[in-house]
């Protein structure tokens, strides 16, 4: 600071003080304004927006994964009644009606899986041989209001061997008639059997042989139909190829297979069900009487013993493969179709057959030998039905699954 030195009041020079650090004069001063607010505020706007379309692409991503999740088990489930339905395919649709499923009938079923998801299955017959097979799956996942439904499909078909046998007994070899046997090749329906009325049949020979191979009868024995000589009794083919079937893929189909040796079966079971669980069930042929099993009416199983069987007493229906003999000692029933490699030997006792038997006579020392009691009966309705009842799904040749939707 300079201080000048003041003068009297006669001289007009004046003393003022002066501040050096004083902003000089005519310069303004202005508020100093920040801008930390305002970008402070932008990056809160800008993170709030980030992390809302975080949390809703989140979101997005949690349901699409939750819905396809229930749309591949709602589809799993259509698979697993699909496939359940066709493993334990009720082989009583196979038979003509009434007893099986008429054309354009449809038959359903539901198949139950766990933590309430269901597949609800549709059968169809279309045809005489082919079914559709439908599965609508259902799955929640717990939430009804995220349920999710699937639909599968698969057309199949019944594989059951063509076979028309031309008699009540079809042989490649000499047959033995004597006793009280009588072999007819009159068309006859088993008693009560309620879908012969939709298989229509006729009358054949009684015997059916090879030629060069003789038909002898004695005692009391009678031969309704005549006997026929027939190169296809000798073509061992007969024996062996029916059709799409052959006699290798009917014993990879058996139900029971069973080494040679006796048996004497019986249907066991109750009026609703039927027990496949032992290997001496071999359906219910008799219509009603005493000790009638009606669960196991419809149960036409395919037989194959190993070697010779002796059938001693009881009854069945369906198909035997006998790798050996077939002979029958007691009082014996069967509805339905016989196939042995050598030959039939009938001795004690009753025995009766509706439908037919085939011997291939493979083993030429020995000849067809039917003697006692018995009656051969030609039934075509025995015979269609055990074919049928026997029969196994396969899927047709092309597009024969499909999702629907």
């Amino acid at each position: 600071m300079i201080i000048h030195p003041q003068q009297d009041s006669s001289d007009t020079t004046t003393s003022v003080a002066v501040d050096d650090d004083a902003p000089p004069r005519g310069r303004l001063v202005r508020a100093r304004r920040g801008v930390a607010l305002i970008l402070t505020l932008v990056v809160v706007v800008v993170l709030a927006i980030l992390s809302t379309g975080a949390v809703i692409s989140s979101m997005q991503e949690f349901r699409g994964g939750r819905n396809a999740l229930v749309e591949q088990r709602a589809f799993a489930v259509a698979e697993f009644g699909l496939n359940s339905e066709i493993s334990n395919w009720d082989r009583g649709r196979n038979l003509p009606p009434p007893r099986g499923m008429a054309i354009g009938a449809i038959d359903s079923a539901n198949v139950f899986v766990a933590q309430g998801d269901t597949a609800k299955v549709f059968i169809q017959r279309l045809t005489d041989n082919t079914f559709w097979v439908r599965s609508v799956g259902r799955a929640s996942i717990g939430n009804a209001q995220l349920e999710s439904q699937r639909m599968t499909n698969m057309v199949v078909r019944i594989a059951y061997p063509t076979i028309n046998p031309g008699g009540a007994i079809v042989t490649a070899g000499d047959v033995r008639v004597s006793g009280n046997a009588t072999v007819t090749g009159t068309n006859t329906d088993p008693t009560n059997w309620t879908q012969c009325s939709s298989i229509v049949g006729r009358d054949t020979f009684a015997i059916t042989y090879a030629p060069g191979k003789t038909v002898q009868t004695g005692g009391s024995s009678a031969i309704i139909g005549g006997t026929h000589a027939d190169p296809a009794a000798g073509d061992s083919n007969t024996y062996v190829r029916y059709g799409t079937e052959s006699w290798n893929s009917l014993v990879a189909a058996a139900d029971i297979s069973l080494p040679g040796g006796s048996y004497g079966p019986g249907p066991v079971g109750t009026s609703t069900t039927c027990d496949l669980s032992g290997t001496l069930n071999w359906g219910e042929p008799l219509r009603g009487g005493t000790g009638h099993v009606k669960g196991c009416e419809d149960y036409f199983p395919i037989i194959y013993f190993s070697g010779t069987a002796t059938l001693s007493k009881g009854r069945g229906q369906g198909i035997l493969l006998v790798n050996g003999d077939i002979r029958t000692v007691g009082n014996f029933q069967w509805y339905g179709l016989i196939i042995a490699r050598d030959d039939i030997v009938k001795g004690a006792g009753t025995f009766d057959l509706w439908g037919s038997a085939m011997s291939r006579n493979a083993n030429v020392q020995d000849d067809n030998s039917i003697v006692g009691t018995s009656k051969f009966q030609w039934s075509k309705c025995a015979v269609e039905s055990a074919l049928r009842g026997s029969a196994i799904l396969t899927r047709t040749k092309e597009r024969s699954w499909a999702q629907l939707y």
